[in-house]
């Protein structure tokens, strides 16, 4: 006997219940994890708001919140023009400085002589003020994106290189022993050892260098106002007193910065997954 076919999703029933419950995703967490933040900025903004208008604060001074978001959004398609330039220069030296200090932290973590050698420049380079090597950096690159890119790169590279360092050095002995005992090659310990080992670390990196990218990107863009950013408009704008524009700006610059942060934790959440995956037989 055929069986009727089934033309709705309702009429389906789970032997010996009643029909199946279709499962609704549980926005709690996110809710627990987005709300606070949003309502601690809104009171914030609230109380500034009666500040300004109550306490007669001129805008020169402080620009009502208002006026900050109406200025934004007039204005949005600017801003977020500007905010790409500002983007692409700190993803640029994010990028280049995370690929510098990783390959040289595989080098240090193979070698001791690498590491006295190389790691006192590094701090070197570190305690210097980053502002006091913009002017050099525009001398040696012209005043292109170069320069941007180069100190947003330069700001980043101390961080990720003593994570990656540490991290390429986190091994267990004892699995780095069974390796030597196989007669694993150098190149196969850190792809299956030491690489692994090293991401969390990595991503612990990025977590920091991601937001220092940017303020690098944006102090670079003061000194070099006439290539845009939205480093540009802040010095711009603040030089005329229209703070309105330039908290409109910061507000952008936090949007980004924001956005940047979520995407490596979840990049992070996601090759973590992926890490714990058992490995298919080939």
């Amino acid at each position: 006997m055929v069986s009727e076919p089934i033309s709705d999703i309702d009429q389906l029933e789970a032997p010996g219940s009643g029909r199946i419950p279709l499962a609704t995703p549980d926005i709690r967490p996110l809710l627990a994890w987005v709300l606070p933040p949003l309502i601690a900025l809104l009171l914030l903004a609230v109380a500034i708001e009666l500040w300004v208008r109550i306490g007669d604060v001129s805008i020169w001074v402080m620009p009502r919140p208002s006026g900050v978001l109406e200025n934004f959004f007039a204005d949005f398609g600017g801003y977020f023009s500007e905010g790409l330039k500002t983007l692409g220069v700190s993803l640029g030296g994010l990028a280049i400085g995370t690929a510098a200090a990783t390959l040289l932290a595989a080098g240090v973590a193979h070698s001791h002589v690498l590491e006295r050698a190389v790691l006192p420049i590094a701090i070197m380079v570190k305690v210097t003020p980053v502002v006091a090597l913009i002017p050099l950096f525009i001398i040696w690159m012209g005043h292109g994106w170069n320069p941007k890119i180069a100190i947003a790169a330069l700001i980043t590279y101390f961080p990720v290189l003593i994570n990656a360092i540490a991290g390429f050095r986190d091994v267990d002995p004892r699995m780095h022993d069974f390796f030597r005992s196989v007669d694993a090659s150098t190149w196969e310990i850190f792809r299956h050892l030491r690489l692994p080992a090293a991401v969390p670390y990595l991503f612990a990196s990025l977590k920091i260098s991601v937001t220092l990218s940017l303020i690098g990107a944006v102090v670079a863009e003061f000194f070099l106002s006439g290539q845009g950013g939205l480093g540009a408009v802040i010095w711009i704008e603040q030089n005329n007193l229209r703070l309105e524009q330039v908290f409109a700006a910061v507000l952008m610059l936090t949007l980004i910065g924001v956005t940047l942060s979520t995407a490596v934790v979840v990049a992070e959440r996601l090759l973590s997954w992926r890490l714990d995956q058992p490995v298919a037989a080939s």
